[in-house]
C-alpha cells in the first residue's frame, strides 16, 4: 500500500511528504488531471490519499477566492473521490460549527457561519455520500509548526518588535501542532476499522490571547507585552467564537493528542537547532 497527498505543497502536505508519503501532483479542480495523476503514478484501489487539497484563508474566502473554494473544497474533492477507489482521508476542520457551544464532538450538528466552514463542510458531504467503507473525514483546527505563516509565526514577529500588540480572548479552538496531527493521521492510516468522522486536534481549548501568552513564554518573550482585548473580530469573515474540538474518541482509540505547551516546547526546539546550524 501506497499513502499519496494532494496539496503536498501545502503547511500539512507538506510535512506529510517529509515523513515519506507520496505527493500526487494534480490540479484537483480538473477531472482529467486527476485521472492522468492516478494513472501515471499507478494508484490502485489498495492506496491511500489523504485529500489536503483546499483553499484555507477563511477570509479570502468571503471574498475573491470564494469561487476558488467553491471549485477546489468541494469539486475538486468530488473528482478525487469519484475517480480514486480506495481510502481516502478527507481534513476538514472546526470551522464547520458555528461557534455557540463548542468544542465540539464529532456527533455534533455543523453549521458553518463563513464561506470557508461551508465549502469544507460540502467537501465533508462528498465523502459521506460515497460511503466508502474506510473513509476518514479527519477534523482539525489552527495548525502550526509547518513551513508557511501561521497564528503562531505571526505572533513571533510581533513579538520581536517588543512592541505591545493586542490578541483577542474571544475566540476558543484547539491549537494543534502540525507534526503531531501528522501521527494522528499514520495511526489512522494503519486502522482496519476507522471512524467515519474523527477529531484530531491539541488537547487544549484555549482563546487566541491565552494562545499567543504561551508562544511568549515557550520562545522566551515578554508576556506583557501581549495585551487582550474582547474584540473577536479579526478578519472580514465571521469566526466560531466558542470553537474548540473534543478529542475523546481519538485517545480512546490511542490516536495521540497533546497539550498547546507539548507543541510549543517541541516548536521552540527545532528553532534553536536550525540556528545553530546556521551559526
Amino acid at each position: 500500500m501506497t499513502v499519496y497527498v494532494t496539496g503536498h505543497e501545502g503547511r500539512l502536505g507538506h510535512h506529510l511528504v517529509l515523513r515519506g508519503y507520496k505527493p500526487l501532483p494534480c490540479d484537483v479542480t480538473d477531472l482529467e488531471s486527476v485521472n492522468r495523476a492516478l494513472t501515471v503514478n499507478e494508484v490502485t484501489e489498495k492506496d491511500t490519499i489523504i485529500h489536503c487539497a483546499a483553499v484555507t484563508n477563511v477570509d479570502a474566502c468571503e471574498g475573491a477566492c470564494y469561487s476558488d473554494a467553491i471549485e477546489v473544497n468541494i469539486q475538486g474533492t468530488r473528482n478525487v473521490r469519484t475517480s480514486f477507489m480506495g481510502q481516502m482521508i478527507y481534513i476538514s476542520t472546526d470551522y464547520v460549527f458555528d461557534g455557540l457551544d463548542g468544542p465540539y464532538s464529532e456527533e455534533a450538528e455543523p453549521n458553518p457561519i463563513c464561506h470557508y466552514g461551508q465549502t469544507k463542510l460540502y467537501g465533508e458531504e462528498e465523502i459521506l455520500e460515497a460511503d466508502y467503507a474506510r473513509d476518514v473525514i479527519i477534523r482539525t483546527t489552527i495548525l502550526y509548526g509547518g513551513r508557511k505563516s501561521d497564528f503562531v509565526s505571526t505572533i513571533l514577529e510581533r513579538l520581536k518588535s517588543h512592541n505591545q500588540f493586542r490578541v483577542s480572548g474571544q475566540l476558543l479552538g484547539s491549537p494543534t501542532y502540525i507534526p503531531h496531527l501528522a501521527d494522528g493521521i499514520r495511526k489512522i492510516v494503519l486502522l482496519k476499522a476507522p471512524p467515519k468522522i474523527i477529531n484530531i486536534a491539541g488537547m487544549d481549548v484555549i482563546s487566541r490571547w491565552v494562545f499567543a501568552c504561551k508562544i511568549a513564554k515557550a520562545f522566551g518573550y515578554p508576556i506583557h507585552n501581549v495585551l487582550l482585548t474582547m474584540n473577536g473580530n479579526t478578519g472580514s469573515a465571521p469566526r466560531p467564537k466558542l470553537g474548540g474540538l473534543k478529542v475523546n474518541l481519538a485517545r480512546s482509540l490511542a490516536i495521540p493528542v497533546y497539550p498547546v505547551n507539548e507543541g510549543l516546547r517541541v516548536m521552540a526546539g527545532e528553532r534553536d537547532k536550525e540556528y545553530e546550524i546556521r551559526k
